[in-house]
């Protein structure tokens, strides 16, 4: 027979994972209202910001201040949003969030470029950096409801970065914001999720100038096909010894 557990609204909302409406500002202008964890809020602003097409230039970031009190961060730049992008002025959810340049038909990335890296990636090394993902999500390993993201390395066994967070865009955009911070270098790393990969988190990769997008479940045929088109490695179902190369499987050797 089942054990039901009753917790009040009130108890629950200490014991449960946390979720807030995170505003998100370029230049005092509202860009998006994204709902996340309350914490890392500046890498997560920066890394929608990059994954968007807002922001490029490192030397041109100004500051990044965040009001964690009403969970909102002010990115301060000197560059500004190329025309023909449409602001997307809310993500409805820390699951299923859009990249506006995809919502508006794909024409603000006309020809976007195809990325190119001549680092091969072990198989090995991705699942034993896949399964260290899962090892340093500790979040997620307490029993909270989080996605966990990871950087690592070509022939490396060990992640450089990690990142969680209750949405799994959320979590790369804390992971690319983070690296784009501290000036890591990218276009030889891979990058690695929990969760599922769809078409706007193979665009995050593309925008990231990162060449492999790794998951421990599936993709979508989307995913795929976008991948395939911005020159991006897909590996989906990377557990248990096993993975599947889903587009560019020249990089993944082993």
């Amino acid at each position: 027979m089942a054990v039901v557990e009753y917790l009040p609204p009130t108890h629950a909302a200490r014991t449960e994972t946390e979720e807030r409406p995170i505003r998100i500002f370029l230049n005092e202008v509202p860009v998006a209202v994204s709902q996340g964890s309350p914490y890392g809020l500046h890498e997560l602003a920066v890394g929608y910001l990059l994954s968007e097409g807002l922001i490029f230039d490192r030397d041109r970031l100004v500051r990044v201040e965040v009001d964690e009190l009403h969970a909102e961060v002010y990115v301060a730049s000197g560059e500004r949003a190329e025309d023909g992008y449409v602001p997307l002025h809310r993500v409805t959810s820390a699951g299923c969030a859009q990249s506006a340049l995809l919502r508006s038909g794909g024409d603000a990335i006309a020809k976007p470029g195809v990325l190119h890296t001549e680092q091969r990636f072990d198989a090995d090394a991705l699942l034993a950096q896949m399964d260290e993902l899962c090892l340093r999500s500790p979040r997620r390993n307490t029993g909270e409801c989080v996605h966990g993201c990871g950087l690592g390395e070509g022939g490396a066994e060990s992640l450089m970065l990690v990142r969680e967070d209750i949405g799994r865009h959320n979590a790369m955009d804390k992971l690319i914001g983070q690296a784009w911070l501290d000036r890591v270098d990218v276009r030889d790393k891979a990058l690695f999720i929990t969760g599922r990969i769809s078409a706007e988190m193979a665009l995050k990769a593309h925008r990231a100038g990162c060449p492999v997008l790794v998951s421990r479940k599936s993709a979508t045929d989307e995913a795929v096909r976008r991948a395939e088109e911005l020159g991006v490695t897909l590996v989906s179902h990377c557990r248990d010894g096993r993975m599947r190369v889903l587009s560019r499987p020249d990089r993944v050797i082993g």
